[in-house]
């Protein structure tokens, strides 16, 4: 079995593409995943982006970060166009076949059913063979797909599926609480209701996404989180953030 290529030639020489060979680290992202990557104000902020900006730091480098659709990241971080993930990412099986993942830096979200407060609590059997609307790629899309008792509408952000919600085109929403919470406080917590799916919990984790290409790179990144871990600054950013 032959080697990942971490190069590549570029007239005589070849070009190293090891991350930690770079002057700057770019970190693949989703800006339209509130609060964990998003835009305010003509500016990149969320918890993600606060954590991969600390890593990189500690990291002694510089960071560019490169806004694109969600279902791009793992292909992009493949192509070695990006050199991290930081999107609010869960690591599941399937992806882990592509990608390399560092220890959740998140743990303890659960999805819940978001649906018109008219619907009140709801639960997965309410939402046999109806309507429900999960955003393409995202652990509840997975999730949701494993069940295979609803009617799944994939749309992009979350932001496209509280206004299918608000427009009757489906009867509920399902995705991460944590992920939910900023658009209830935008468009008001009389409108919505919110009910747990219960042991959900492991689908929702969020790890840092790496190309396998490059071992010594994750372990320096596993090793920086865990020091944000240790020294108290990842509690910091949850608390910052509100989750």
């Amino acid at each position: 079995v032959l080697a990942p290529v971490a190069w590549y030639f570029t007239g005589r020489k070849h070009v190293d593409l090891d991350p930690l060979k770079q002057d700057t680290i770019i970190v693949g992202t989703n800006a339209e995943y509130p609060p964990f990557s998003f835009i305010q104000n003509g500016k990149l902020i969320g918890f993600d982006i606060d954590v991969a900006r600390e890593v990189v730091h500690r990291l002694d480098k510089k960071i560019e970060f490169k806004d694109m659709a969600f279902t791009t990241l793992i292909p992009e971080l493949q192509r070695g166009r990006v050199h991290l993930i930081a999107a609010g990412m869960t690591p599941t099986p399937e992806r882990a076949k592509r990608i390399a993942f560092t220890e959740p830096h998140l743990t303890g979200d659960i999805l819940v059913i978001v649906a018109r407060s008219s619907h009140g609590e709801m639960s997965l059997e309410n939402l046999r063979e109806k309507e429900v609307v999960v955003n393409e790629g995202y652990a509840a899309d997975g999730f949701m797909t494993e069940w295979g008792g609803a009617l799944l509408t994939r749309l992009n952000t979350p932001a496209d599926a509280f206004l299918a919600l608000k427009s009757g085109r489906a009867i509920a929403y399902v995705d991460a609480r944590d992920a939910v919470l900023p658009f209830f406080k935008q468009y008001g917590y009389e409108q919505f209701s919110m009910s747990p799916i219960s042991g959900s919990e492991q689908v929702t984790a969020t790890s840092l996404g790496i190309s396998t290409n490059y071992p010594v790179f994750q372990q320096e990144v596993q090793r920086i989180l865990t020091q944000m871990h240790d020294d108290g600054t990842l509690e910091q950013l949850k608390k910052k953030w509100g989750i």
